[in-house]
């Protein structure tokens, strides 16, 4: 222990003082995560040792005064944290020592050193914390009168007033007495600021300690004590120093004065009031970032400003000048401290307003006065926070406030419009709006719900720029949140929002005001609230019930409209109607649920929802609204209301559509003759004739009128049509018009559409007597000559509606339409007048639905009207482009003529299907469909796919709707079936997927149809059902998938087609062949090839035909489809000389090009001819020479592989073969030999070069075939080729399985690798024997590879040797006399010149252990002397034969008897202790295992020299057991598992078995300090040897395994009993462990340092 002198270290005699001070040494390390690790250890070692730790501190700095300062700096945090953690224990004698050593760091250097003198600061205050009267007294030693102090000597008692309030509030009188003369003598910046910092910290702690009197020390201490010392510093601070030029030092002043003015005696403080506001306002000017300074100034102001203070009155003017200067600024929301001025400015505004709240009121409301936007926000700003802050002193100032706001719900502008609705939100929730002038906010706040959005163009560049639009949801949220969360705004807003109903102005805002007041009348009504009653008389500005109804019915009727409007309208009709009429209670309240559920099921969805259906429903609920009603006067006074309204509607065509119906239903049910003549003027007085949607509700509404009065609705319209369309006025000279021509046109247009609805809805029983006198002849005259598109397509509707009319069914009589023919004629007129190249109105699908309503009536229409009229409708349609748009526009304007144009095109292709099918309606036979087939034909021999779909898809409708309605009492013979089908056969193989799929439809169909006509009706038929099934497959554009669809069909149309119709399909067909469309002519061409084999005796001399001018074209025709008629022809050829063939094509140029590969394939579709090849190719192979071998002449050591060609052509051709489904069966045949001579193939193409091209001269006399290559060959890669023939070969034999392992082991990857191609073999017999189909050719395919051991090519016999080792493993699938034969050729190869075969040997005879313990033992010896030779191979250089024999040796101990192992035992472990230490991972993996299995042979009579093989290799195992390679982790986790049982220790053995699972995650730090506890335990007299052993490792090349040895050293050391650590070698274990701080590596650096702060007991 130390002496008295107290500044030696406080040693402990032991190995930790060294290490101390060597972990204080090398604390600064260079690597930032190694110096943290060294700051805990000492950190760890210090809460066990602090005296050692923080002395050894304290003597390191001392004796070391250069050293850098960044140790320094680590070694007095380490310190800090330290005494953080010992406080309560730390020794007095020690903590002055810290004191004295932090305080010497603290003012070593006069100069500021930051991060050095902040480290000792820390120090100090961390010590302070509890002695603090110590800390003081050594920071008083250096604060000596008249002697201007170190900077952090003050800043250090500023943190300490922070840390210790209570401790160090005693001192301050002492402290301020020194420092107030040391004021005058701080003349740099930097020290007064610390001054000011440290003032500000002491009165912080005075107001601390004043506020918490009770828990103080000293409770006489109060405020006034430190007043007058607190008041001179204020005097130096603010009168002299506040005039710096440097901001920071202001700063700081300014928040030190904040804090002292609360301890400032009042009666000074307000003395200095007006100089101290006018410096801290003055310092706004100064700087750009205000906040400290309005922080400041609200501690002020705090301080003086209570109720009934007077002391600001002076000053108050100026001072809201200059917070009102601040509050203008706009707001910086990127950065904080704008945000947190705007706040703190907020804040002096409601101190103020406790003592001057009617003063700050009034000058805010004056100030709004002004016409400047930023001030006016920034007052309503201030407001906000009054109404929402200042709660108490608003209260008498609510109607003031309300009042002066008023002037703002006129305001335009829309930023304070948006700042304005904020404060109307506060007022709502403080009470403000119920007082005189609420109401007027409210109406504000539903102004801002009517804004219309922003007209379109540049959006501001303002960033605060608020937009109608974000204005309008803003306020919209207001609105809602006011009415459903403020229970005393009932009063407000009940009824007075239904004022807002009516006025056209606040249309926009509809929903939220409906869904405001539906919420209030429908929980009034629920409650029977005693306000529920309106009565309307008294509060005369509510509209009346018949106006608001008919608002809501209008409103309702367009319900996806103003926000979805639709559900709030209905609910309020509901929760509204006791207030509207009695007796519509019970209606409404059982119809408008339903209503509202249908709204929501259907109104957000566009494939459901119907605005037809909708206005039905609630036309009806009107309808019946007027029937329980049942009383006239008020039926009028509804429709009054409705026509009062129309005015309201004017850019709203929708609604007002709907309005002119709700007013017809009234119409149609009033009995009133001048109210129906009144209000069919206002309606067509008001239509706005240019608008479609009002001009049809104009004419639905006087059709709906004319139900019950149809001559007043006729009257009228002659009256229009006399009157209106007068084009000149009567005047003599004729030159002043009344109307333009335009106008005349326009109206014309709405008269014409309003017969129409006439006609349809007018009592059937009248309408035929004013149909030819007063209808026809009235619109006749108009149908000439019209250019007026819109007048156009109301004459248009006109004549629909009249056909409607006139059906038989609406009739319930036939009438004889004389007049149709000048309709349709017209009708085709205007679709003719269309533009072809663009779509851009629905006059061509309006004129065909009203072609097809004619064609519906009597008599039936001509062939030739037919004919015109299918011409005009497709002509004018199919030809339009594919979006219906020109392409001559720019891609800018067109995108919304394309949108458009899409819909178009569908409602006119809809309509054309309307009139097809009133054709076949009208003629179900085949002349009738011939009768528009014949239109389409032109159209699907197009040249553009649009065109072609089109005609197929009109087409497949016409087939689909004929066969339900064909008859075949009328014609029964179906004569054109053969002429339909061969038209669409070409389009099966259309390049088009959608034309391909509708043409298979519409072979179906026809198909279909035939057999309606042969009377098999509903007999189901495989062939034909199952035609849909090919549309799959014609997805894809795969030629193959194609030609493989097309030729299925074919079958089926062979089989299917009549005899008498051959003929004409074939000639029709063959037309097929020049389609211009190279897929389609090739799906005719295999068709063709179809009927020849299937119908060749009824066509006979075709077919040869065909095939010969196919043949003639092969080596043109690119398309292969197209082709195949041709490649049969080979095929025949080639099954009479197939050798000639053969050879023929195995001389063409490699790789084969397309013509050669189809040949290939449509050969191997014979399966004869596919089994002569295979036995031919077999052959040749097994007497060919697989490459060449010649010396590399870059390097004449190495040789150069080179494929010989006929191998090699053989492989590509095979590639072929497999690739052909019809060889399956000869491929599974032979597949043994197949397999073999692959595996081999693979064998002899690894590393091996291309071949070299053909010489011109070879060519020369071929010049006839075509199959010969140009020069420019692709290269070749033999291997690819041999493992692309073994892909495609298991992919013939269906060998699924092995397929997927091989994928997923990625082994078609290590097949091309010279060096992995062995161990991807090694993966093939694995996968064979597994799979339960394939490994039934195990034997046949062993006796194809033996002869090949013999081999003189090394690949094919490593091949072999690798595939016969891993059949052994698998016990060639249970076969011992197979097994017998291969260990007996393996054993043969042992001494073969190949090491990697001698290694396959190797692992082959090791395999036997998978086989069993009587093979095993059958052959131990032999198999023993193997390994022992094998791990003592001498030309083994990379130890691959050395980890074969000991993974044998692993695998074969299992299942030998001890007598044959004892003799070697232990010289196998002394053999393979090497192998623990070898840099290859899977030698290290193998060896651990090993050892592991030699435990089986440990518990016997080799047990004790086993035992102690054991210990030895012990530490070896552990430390590995965190070894970089997963393999040897696993490795040691085995062996250890094995061991544990033989060591001797029950707990040891357990912890083994427990946690050392395979491949559960280890925690290997946590692990060995709990595996070192139980050493300690049961092998205590093991620890030295242990410890040594780990020291051993400390020299490691792996700074894993090093860092294990350190950590381990440590466990085992720091867990040691202090009663057995006289047995250890302390010094040298200790020393070892220092000298690792030096290493290299961090890692092992980091463990050292851990280690260390274990052994604080040594």
């Amino acid at each position: 222990m130390p002496g008295p002198d107290g500044d030696s270290v406080r040693t402990t005699g032991g190995q930790v003082d060294d290490m101390t001070m060597a972990l204080i040494d090398a604390a600064h390390d260079k690597d930032d995560e190694v110096q943290n690790i060294i700051e805990v250890s000492l950190f760890d070692l210090g809460k066990r040792k602090s005296n050692l730790v923080l002395s050894s501190c304290s003597v390191y700095l001392k004796k070391h005064a250069k050293l850098s300062l960044g140790h320094r700096v680590v070694i007095l945090k380490a310190i800090e944290k330290i005494v953080k953690e010992t406080l309560d224990t730390l020794d007095v004698g020690i903590a002055n020592e810290m004191i004295q050593q932090a305080s010497h760091e603290l003012t070593q250097t006069k100069d500021v050193e930051p991060e050095w003198q902040m480290a000792a600061s820390g120090v100090l205050v961390a010590i302070g914390t509890r002695y603090c009267d110590e800390v003081m007294g050594e920071l008083l030693e250096k604060f000596q009168p008249g002697v201007l102090p170190h900077f952090f000597v003050l800043q250090t008692m500023g943190n300490l007033a922070a840390a210790n309030v209570y401790r160090m509030v005693p001192h301050l009188t002492a402290v301020l007495g020194t420092m107030l003369p040391m004021l005058g003598l701080a003349k740099q910046d930097n020290m007064r600021w610390v001054f000011a910092s440290a003032l500000s910290r002491f009165s912080e702690a005075i107001l601390e300690y004043v506020a918490n009197i009770e828990k103080a020390p000293d409770p006489t201490i109060s405020k006034d004590r430190f007043a007058s010392e607190i008041y001179s510093a204020y005097d130096i601070l603010f009168n002299v120093w506040l005039q710096s030029k440097e901001a920071k030092l202001r700063l700081a002043i300014v928040e030190a004065v904040g804090h002292m003015c609360h301890i400032i005696d009042q009666d000074k403080l307000e003395e200095q009031l007006p100089k101290l506001l006018h410096g801290i306002l003055a310092l706004y000017k100064k700087h750009p970032e205000p906040f400290h300074i309005t922080q400041g100034l609200s501690m002020v102001l705090d301080a003086v400003c209570y109720d009934g203070s007077t002391a600001l009155d002076p000053h108050f003017d100026n001072l809201m000048n200059v917070l009102f200067a601040q509050v203008f600024v706009p707001i910086d929301y990127n950065n904080p401290m704008s945000i947190k001025n705007h706040n703190e400015i907020l804040r002096c505004f409601a101190i103020l307003a406790r003592a001057y709240s009617g003063r700050v009121v009034g000058l805010l409301l004056a100030k709004l006065e002004t016409s400047n936007e930023k001030i006016r926000m920034g007052i309503l700003a201030i407001f906000k926070h009054l109404i929402n802050a200042a709660e108490a002193c608003m209260e008498d100032k609510k109607e003031v406030v309300v009042s002066g706001l008023k002037s703002l719900c006129n305001d335009n502008n829309n930023k304070i419009k948006k700042v304005f609705a904020q404060v109307v939100i506060a007022m709502a929730h403080h009470g403000y709006l119920e007082l005189e002038g609420g109401q007027l906010m409210i109406e504000f706040i539903v102004k801002q719900c009517s804004l219309p959005d922003d007209p379109p163009g540049k959006r501001s560049a303002d960033p605060e720029f608020v937009s109608n639009k974000a204005l309008r949801l803003m306020c919209n949220s207001i609105l809602q949140l006011v009415t459903t969360t403020i229970d005393d705004m009932e009063m407000v807003l009940w009824p007075y929002l239904l004022e807002f109903v009516l006025p056209a102005q606040y249309s926009t805002s509809a929903c939220t005001v409906c869904k405001c007041l539906s919420h209030l009348a429908t929980k009034k009504r629920e409650e029977n609230a005693d306000d529920y009653d309106i009565d309307f008389e008294v509060q005369a500005n509510i509209p009346k019930p018949p106006q608001l109804i008919a608002r809501f019915i209008v409103w309702a009727g367009r319900p996806a409209n103003g926000g979805e409007r639709g559900i709030h309208v209905l609910t309020l009709m509901k929760a509204l109607s006791p207030n509207l009429h009695e007796n519509l209670v019970e209606l409404w309240d059982t119809v408008i649920p339903k209503l509202i559920q249908y709204l929501e099921d259907n109104l957000s969805n566009e494939e459901t929802w119907s605005q037809k259906n909708w206005e039905d429903l609630l036309l009806k609920m009107l309808s019946k609204s007027l029937d329980v009603v049942d009383n006239e006067e008020w039926v009028a006074e509804l429709g009054e209301a409705l026509g009062q309204q129309v005015n309201m509607y004017t850019n709203m065509s929708e609604e007002k559509n709907f309005l002119y119906k709700s007013l017809g239903i009234i119409m149609r049910k009033s009995t009133k003759k001048e109210f129906v003549t009144k209000h069919l003027d206002v309606v067509f007085n008001s239509v706005k004739h240019t608008d479609q949607t009002e001009r049809e509700g104009c004419a639905i509404a006087i059709g709906f009128c004319a139900a019950s009065h149809l001559d007043a609705a006729l009257s009228k319209l002659e009256n229009v049509a006399k009157n209106d369309l007068a084009k000149k006025s009567g005047g003599l000279l004729g030159f002043m018009k009344d109307k333009s021509d335009v106008d005349v046109e326009r109206i014309k247009a709405t008269l014409m559409l309003c017969y129409g609805f006439v006609a349809l809805y007018s009592p059937p029983t009248l309408i035929v007597s004013r149909m030819e006198a007063t209808i026809l002849r009235t619109i006749s005259p108009y149908f000439q000559n019209v250019k007026d598109t819109s007048v156009k397509q109301n004459l248009i509707r006109t004549v629909e509606q009249i056909g409607k009319a006139l059906h038989p069914d609406h009739l319930e009589q036939q009438y004889n339409f004389t007049t149709r023919g000048d309709f349709l004629s017209h009708l085709q007129n205007y679709m003719k007048a269309e533009s072809t190249i663009s779509i851009h109105n629905e006059t061509r699908a309006l004129a065909m639905n009203a072609c097809a309503t004619l064609i519906k009536l009597h008599p039936k229409l001509s062939e030739a009207e037919i004919f015109d009229l299918v011409k005009t409708c497709t002509d004018c349609l199919f030809g339009l482009p594919p979006d219906g748009v020109s392409p001559r526009k720019s891609k800018d304007d067109i995108y919304d003529d394309m949108l458009e144009a899409e819909v178009l095109l569908q409602t006119t292709f809809e309509a054309l299907n309307e009139i097809l099918k009133e054709i076949i309606n009208k003629d179900p036979t085949p002349m009738g469909l011939e009768s528009v087939f014949k239109h389409l034909v032109s159209w699907m021999l197009s040249v553009n796919d649009y065109e072609r779909e089109r005609a197929l898809k009109t087409w497949l409708f016409v087939l689909e709707y004929y066969i339900e309605r064909l008859d075949v009492s009328i014609v029964s013979r179906f004569l054109n079936e053969g002429i339909f089908l061969a038209r669409i056969i070409p389009r099966c193989t259309d390049p088009n997927n959608n034309i391909r799929q509708l043409a298979i439809d519409c072979i179906h169909t026809t198909l279909k149809i035939g057999q309606v006509y042969e009377g098999l009706k509903d007999a189901a038929d495989q062939m034909i059902d199952a035609l849909p099934t090919l549309k799959d497959r014609l997805k894809k554009n795969d030629p193959n998938i194609l030609f493989s669809v097309i030729n299925d069909l074919s079958k089926v149309i062979a089989k299917k087609l009549p005899s008498e119709h051959l003929e004409k399909f074939l000639d029709v067909l063959e037309e097929g062949l020049v389609d211009n469309q190279s897929h389609s002519s090739s799906g005719a061409c295999v068709v063709l090839n179809g009927f020849m084999k299937l119908r060749g005796g009824e066509i006979g001399a075709m077919v040869e035909k065909i095939l010969d001018s196919l043949y003639q074209k092969l080596s043109i025709i690119d398309f292969q489809q197209t082709r195949t008629g041709t490649l049969r022809t080979i095929r025949t050829l080639a099954s009479h000389h197939l050798l000639t063939v053969l050879k023929s094509l195995l001389n063409y140029k490699l790789p084969y090009d397309n013509n050669a590969v189809e040949i290939w394939k449509m050969l191997c579709q014979d399966s004869q001819l596919t089994a002569h090849i295979l036995d031919h190719f077999l052959e040749v192979l097994q007497k060919s020479l697989p490459y060449e071998e010649k010396a590399d002449p870059k390097d004449k050591d190495k040789t150069v592989k080179t494929a010989t060609v006929i191998p090699l052509a053989i492989t590509c051709a095979l590639t072929e073969l497999f690739k052909t489904e019809e060889t399956e069966e000869e491929v599974l045949k032979n597949f043994h030999r197949l397999f073999a001579a692959l595996i081999v193939r693979i064998g002899s193409s690894v590393n091996v070069n291309p071949p070299k091209i053909q010489s011109e001269s070879e060519t020369k006399d071929k010049k006839d075939r075509k199959k010969v290559v140009p020069s420019s060959v692709k290269k070749i890669s033999p291997i690819k080729c041999a493992v692309t023939a073994f892909h495609e070969f298991l992919i013939r034999s269906k060998a699924t399985e092995i397929i997927e392992q091989l994928d997923s082991e990625s082994v078609w990857e290590k097949m091309e690798d010279e060096k992995e191609y062995s161990e991807a073999i090694t993966i093939l017999a694995r996968c064979l024997v597994e799979s339960e189909e394939e490994s039934k050719h195990t034997s046949k395919i062993v006796a194809s590879l033996t002869s090949v051991l013999q081999s003189i090519y090394d690949p094919q016999r490593v091949v072999v040797a690798a595939f016969f080792a891993e059949l052994i493993n698998q016990k060639c699938a249970g076969d011992e006399t197979l097994v017998e034969l291969i260990m007996n050729s393996l054993l043969g190869r042992l001494v073969d010149s190949s090491h990697i075969v001698r290694m396959f040997c190797i692992r082959g005879l090791g395999n036997i252990s998978s086989v069993g313990k009587e093979q095993v033992q059958k052959y131990s010896t032999t198999i023993l002397s193997a390994m022992m030779a094998g791990m003592d191979d001498k030309e083994d250089l990379d130890d691959d034969i050395t980890t074969e024999a000991m993974s044998g040796l692993s695998r074969i101990l299992s299942e030998i008897d001890e007598s044959h192992i004892r003799a070697i035992l232990i010289n196998v472990a002394l053999r393979i202790r090497p192998c623990f230490e070898k840099d290859k991972p899977t030698v290290r993996a193998q060896a651990f295992i090993l050892f592991g299995n030699l435990s089986r042979f440990g518990d016997g009579p080799s047990r004790a020299p086993f035992l102690e093989q054991i210990h030895s290799n012990f530490i070896s195992l552990l430390l590995h057991l965190n070894d970089p390679d997963y393999d040897v982790r696993k490795a040691c986790k085995y062996a250890l598992r094995l061991l544990g049982p033989l060591m001797g220790s029950d707990a040891i053995n357990e912890k083994f078995q427990k946690h050392l699972l395979e491949d559960a995650n280890l925690f290997y730090g946590e692990f060995m300090n709990d595996l070192a506890k139980l050493i300690i335990q049961d092998f205590p007299e093991k620890i030295n040897f242990y410890v040594m052993g780990c020291i051993a490792f400390f020299k490691s090349s792996w700074p894993e395994i090093k860092s294990n040895a350190a950590m381990f050293a440590g466990f085992l050391l720091g867990n040691l009993p202090k009663d057995k650590q006289a047995n250890i070698s302390k010094e040298h274990a200790c020393s070892a462990l220092i000298l690792l701080l030096k290493d290299p590596a961090p890692i092992v650096r980091s463990k050292a340092s851990e280690a260390m702060s274990l052994l604080y007991d040594y």
